[in-house]
């Protein structure tokens, strides 16, 4: 509790107890605590405590830069609170997010983490070798020590972000990635992106520089319930026809060597392969045989034989498995030569045939028993591609036996049994579940039962999407407050979009784009946080993506919720495989790999409403499938009338429990022109 900067909530306690119990009995810890309850503060309270009174470190990962600034500003307050110079924290990001040199140059800017790597590399290399070529920040960070010394002192006392750090390290002319690793060694916390420690390669580096044995290490894991999915996608692979087209491109700037000792020009081998993906998305995905042409384009991908692929190379070829294997290992080793020229000439260290031997000597070589392989036909025909997918997210977390204990946890994570057996932790792992500390009457939740977004019920009755407009419109005109609408998909809120606008829509709207930088997101999100406090706007965004999840939006910044749909995960031959593969192992397939994820983004979608005890909020679930999700919203209930149920809802004095219908007083209603609209449109419709 000496570690604990706030007054007590509900249950923070105990989540505090058992998680001093788990690392003193050196098991993990599962825990689900609702959005705003603390859940970071009171991990870093317990694990501080614990790491100093037992020598031990913390690295503490995150999905999202978001989430990692809030792990520094409790930090922050903790070493307020106690005055202890000993906690030292470190937000350390990737070399994209750090690197000055790559926000001023175009083409590195977009440079994989391996190419950065090796531009990295060669850099300082040149910085030690020349005097005028190099990065000018490392050599300026191998000159100045004093002022090497000076930031290093600033940040051990202000625990700046990431962003923070990186702006001191400019105006300083001092590489932020490089300072963050002398930070390191002192640190007794270290806030990382998952790839930090659940890619081996760049583990070996994190733990080399913390100067620590796994054993030494309390690992947390926030956000928790992204790290399935994200495992499952850090051990896949794919390739695309576009690759395969840069491939080609490269052939031609660079030269077309011939492959395996001089059996097969590298420019057949790639135009083959690009023949074969072709073949087999039509084969597999549209079942046309030679010489039909496409109709349909429900359909976008299919399973394909595990051999299928090299059985192909092999027979249009004409070439033994032996040969293969020699002009992957060709492909790779004239890769690194391209890269090498490129690095000389200045340039990023690309090669895209480099990347497709790695991608070869990966398919080959998989154990099928826990992927499967895809043909999948993406971006409307034009970049078709292959895929070894991975069924199961356990086969990256092994670092969970090797550390001394790991704290997992999130504000949706239930099933937590699905989580547990998803990443191969043991049986007897402890799980608890603690419900939200704040008065339930404050927020309401319901739904309504004559929409849907299910495809077969609107191919059934177009007007559905009709009324689905209506519903989001009604709402987001007559309430003058902040209103997320969270669609399941960009490509379903792209539905409603009309000659570039979206018609009706009285209110200021801002929209989320499925390609917008981090950046420009949160320009976004400030400028909607900021309506709240005058006539308040709509936010378009998506369940699942990064508003959704992690971002606070606290009193009047949002409250009202529009769930458009359930966000089933999309029919396909990878979701089925993955389906398959859980009810084969667990018993559970359609729990674990469908309503579950669903269940966890509606939950937290809903979740950024109320993230104190002086919030209120109301959401709304636009689909009749919502009462299949009561055991997570138990208080959620059926309306008839959403617009005249909201009002009821906001106008009910603030720590009162309301009836369904109360008293309403004239002067409360909601009077802007649009409510006035909705109001005659309501009685011409009765």
């Amino acid at each position: 509790m000496d570690f604990f900067p706030y007054t007590l909530r509900p249950y923070q306690r105990d989540i505090m107890d058992r998680i001093t119990q788990s690392l003193q009995q050196r098991q993990p810890f599962i825990f689900e605590s609702g959005t705003g309850s603390g859940k970071t503060v009171c991990t870093l309270a317990a694990c501080l405590t614990y790491a100093l009174a037992n020598k031990k470190r913390i690295v503490y990962t995150t999905r999202t830069n978001a989430q990692q600034q809030q792990v520094i500003r409790e930090l922050r307050t903790i070493r307020d609170h106690t005055k202890d110079a000993r906690l030292i924290g470190v937000g350390l990001q990737g070399r994209a997010n750090l690197c000055l040199l790559a926000h001023t140059d175009p083409e590195v800017e977009h440079a994989t983490a391996e190419e950065l790597s090796r531009f990295c590399s060669y850099q300082k290399k040149l910085t030690h070798t020349t005097k005028d070529k190099g990065c000018p920040y490392y050599r300026r960070l191998q000159e100045q020590t004093t002022a090497v010394e000076k930031l290093l002192t600033w940040t051990k006392h202000h625990i700046p972000t990431a962003e923070e750090f990186r702006t001191a390290c400019a105006d300083a002319t001092l590489c932020p990635y490089e300072v963050n690793k002398l930070l390191i060694p002192d640190a007794l916390l270290v806030i990382v992106p998952y790839v930090y420690i659940f890619d081996k390669t760049i583990r070996i580096k994190l733990f080399d520089w913390l100067s620590v044995a796994e054993d030494d290490v309390i690992l947390v894991v926030d956000e928790a319930h992204n790290l399935p999915d994200y495992l499952r996608e850090l051990y896949s692979a794919q390739l695309t026809t576009y690759m395969l087209t840069s491939c080609l491109a490269e052939i031609e700037r660079y030269g077309d060597p011939t492959l395996a000792d001089g059996r097969v020009p590298a420019s057949r081998f790639c135009r083959c392969i690009l023949d074969i993906i072709t073949d087999l998305r039509d084969t597999y995905v549209y079942n046309l045989m030679e010489g039909e042409v496409r109709t349909s384009l429900e359909k976008t991908d299919a399973f394909i034989p595990s051999y299928e692929v090299e059985t192909e190379l092999l027979s249009r070829l004409t070439i033994t498995s032996h040969t293969l294997n020699a002009i992957t290992h060709d492909l790779i080793a004239y890769g690194e030569k391209i890269q090498e020229y490129r690095q000389k000439s200045g340039k990023l260290p690309r090669s895209y045939l480099h990347k497709l031997g790695l991608l070869l000597q990966f398919w080959t070589t998989i154990e099928m028993d826990q992927y499967i392989k895809l043909v999948v036909d993406a971006a409307q025909g034009k970049n078709p591609r292959i895929e070894a997918y991975c069924l199961d997210p356990s086969v990256g977390s092994e670092i969970f036996a090797e550390v001394h204990s790991s704290i997992h946890m999130s504000g949706t994570l239930e099933p937590l049994t699905e989580y547990r057996d998803s990443l191969g932790l043991p049986p007897t792992t402890p799980l608890a579940n603690y419900p939200s500390p704040f008065p339930k009457e404050n927020r309401k939740i319901f739904y309504s039962r004559d929409v849907t977004t299910r495809y077969e019920d609107l191919a059934r009755d177009p007007s559905t999407l009709s009324r689905l407009w209506d519903h989001i419109t009604s709402i987001c005109n007559t309430f003058p407050k902040n209103t997320a609408v969270f669609f399941p998909s960009f490509n379903t809120m792209t539905t409603f979009r009309k000659n570039g606008g979206y018609p009706g829509m009285a209110r200021h709207l801002y929209v989320e784009d499925q390609d917008m930088g981090q950046g420009a997101l949160m320009n976004l999100v400030s400028s909607f946080r900021a309506s709240g406090s005058s006539q308040g706007a709509a936010l378009f965004s998506v369940m699942g993506g990064r508003i959704s999840e992690g971002m606070d939006f606290p009193a009047e910044q949002l409250e009202i919720a529009v769930i458009v749909g359930i966000p089933y995960p999309k029919p396909s031959a990878r979701q089925r495989g993955l389906q398959q593969y859980y009810e084969v192992k667990f018993g559970k397939g359609f729990e674990y790999t469908v309503h579950a994820p669903a269940a966890r983004k509606l939950l937290q979608a809903i979740g950024r409403l109320i993230r104190n005890e002086n919030d209120r909020g109301v959401a709304v679930i636009l689909d009749k499938r919502a009462p299949r999700f009561h055991q997570f919203l138990p208080e959620m209930v059926e309306s008839t009338n959403l617009l005249d149920d909201i009002s009821d809802f906001m106008n009910a004095p603030h720590g009162q429990e309301h009836s369904k219908h109360p008293a309403r007083s004239q002067k409360t209603k909601p009077t802007t022109p649009a409510a006035e609209s909705m109001k005659k449109k309501r009685e011409r419709t009765r």
